[in-house]
């Protein structure tokens, strides 16, 4: 069972959440408003009437981009305003972080969310440390096929912390994503796939999986 948490596109792989701009209503999903949505067309009570769909699992990708031009007061407003909807649904969190780790982080400290967060597509290397401190989980995608520094860093990530994913790349696969990660850690593929599915079954607990 080859678990994808974050793709953009569908496949023939049965376990996968497709990250969506709109409701899927016969695929499993995640919902959320970017920080780089503009205001005029954030209206949260179509985020609720959305997540609450039964195929809703997740919702993201939120959080904060330094490098987007809306001010950033405005983008931790928007994430916070979601990340409390996070919390009434009971739902995890799919991060968007761009040069903004210590204002997240900083959130999270003063919120103190019960739900699990998940720093999608990580690549930030030296911020291994804090992320696995503040109790996010890490999700890695194809980048760690080529990226020699994230190669080195996925060593020390716990695998009970551990999801994969795809994001928006169509030259790779999720079974290369676990290939590698299975000879960077020297995991049986059985090994590996064990793990992710508790993994799953205790964050995304409205997934029916397995």
């Amino acid at each position: 069972m080859l678990i994808n948490i974050h793709s953009h596109h569908s496949s023939q792989n049965n376990y996968e959440i497709l990250n969506s701009n709109h409701l899927l209503p016969d695929k499993y999903f995640s919902f959320g408003f970017l920080p780089t949505v503009q205001n005029e067309l954030i209206k949260l009570h179509d985020l609720e009437s959305i997540i609450t769909h039964q195929n809703c699992l997740a919702i993201g990708e939120i959080g904060i981009d330094k490098t987007y031009s809306k001010t950033l007061d405005k983008q931790k407003e928007l994430f916070i305003k979601q990340i409390f909807i996070s919390e009434k649904y009971q739902l995890p969190i799919l991060l968007h972080c761009v040069k903004s780790w210590n204002e997240i982080a900083e959130i999270r400290t003063k919120l103190n969310p019960k739900q699990p967060w998940i720093f999608h597509g990580f690549r930030k290397t030296v911020l291994l440390e804090s992320v696995l401190k503040s109790g996010t989980y890490i999700s890695i995608g194809t980048a760690v096929i080529w990226d020699k520094k994230l190669q080195e860093c996925v060593k020390n990530i716990p695998i009970e912390r551990l999801f994969l994913e795809t994001d928006n790349d169509l030259n790779y696969t999720i079974m290369d994503v676990y290939a590698k990660i299975c000879s960077l850690k020297n995991l049986s593929l059985q090994t590996l796939e064990e793990q992710l599915y508790k993994n799953t079954k205790n964050t995304f607990t409205k997934w029916e999986i397995g």
